[in-house]
């Protein structure tokens, strides 16, 4: 199928859990509700026309710097091995609760990255099994990927500050 014929596919099964729909360079994209993803998802995967059986990818979006709501976005790509042809879903996520339902209950490959998600980003994805820190450290505070982390600077050794590069050398452990 062309990416006109998915979207035009899904537009009929689930009209009124379509937000919007694009094809930038004939790419078949839907843009849902939170609140809507189960179904559409169990419909893209669960239609012998569409059959969207790979989920290969799950990333988090964070739009702050650009003049847009929602703040957030979950994009999820989808592919059909048996029909070789592809969609994005997308979907608009509110800062005020950053929340996503799960789709690990239809594709287990959504594991990791759902946790990625909530790790990365803090979005809190309702009925994953294992909702806690994948990278980084189970204390650690905030969310790393968000426009609005602090960033932290470390003092590098230069030879303006030999004392400090001087120091730096000698408390690292023998390399052999």
């Amino acid at each position: 199928m062309t990416g006109e014929e998915i979207v035009e596919k899904v537009k009929a099964g689930l009209a009124d859990s379509i937000q919007e729909t694009s094809l930038p360079q004939g790419d078949a994209v839907v843009f849902v509700a939170p609140d809507s993803l189960p179904a559409v998802a169990e419909f893209l995967k669960n239609d012998p026309e569409l059959k969207f059986d790979y989920l290969s990818d799950i990333r988090g979006v964070d739009y702050l710097l650009e003049e847009r709501e929602p703040r957030f976005e979950a994009v999820y790509q989808l592919y059909s091995i048996d029909h070789q042809h592809s969609v994005r879903v997308r979907v608009g996520i509110d800062e005020d609760n950053p929340t996503v339902p799960t789709v690990s209950n239809l594709w287990k490959g959504a594991l990791y990255p759902e946790q990625e998600l909530f790790d990365m980003f803090g979005i809190n994805v309702e009925g994953h099994p294992k909702m806690e820190r994948l990278i980084m450290p189970k204390d650690w505070e905030g969310f790393p990927l968000r426009k609005d982390y602090p960033l932290t600077t470390e003092t590098v050794a230069f030879s303006h500050n030999r004392d400090f590069k001087s120091e730096l050398v000698k408390s690292k452990p023998p390399t052999r």
